[in-house]
């Protein structure tokens, strides 16, 4: 058994969301540099490695990266 902490990160297709769903991870987001919420973000790029998953783009204000993660949630109790 193998235990791999370095998963290499596969690149999925952002755009095969649904347009909602591609207007809401675009619109909030969290912007380190300018550390302002919902600023917007450009360019996504959608990864997965092993059960993480999120999206890269750069922030609209000011061109820094940022980073979304993706948190799936259980909607059955």
């Amino acid at each position: 058994m193998t235990n791999e902490v370095d998963v290499t990160p596969i690149e999925k297709d952002f755009f095969a969301r649904s347009p909602e769903e591609q207007s809401d991870f675009l619109q909030q987001t969290w912007c380190n540099q300018c550390m302002e919420m919902d600023l917007g973000m450009k360019n996504p790029q959608e990864f997965e490695a092993g059960e993480r998953n999120w999206i890269e783009g750069e922030c609209v204000k000011c061109g820094s990266k940022v980073v979304t993660e993706l948190v799936f949630e259980d909607d059955e109790e």
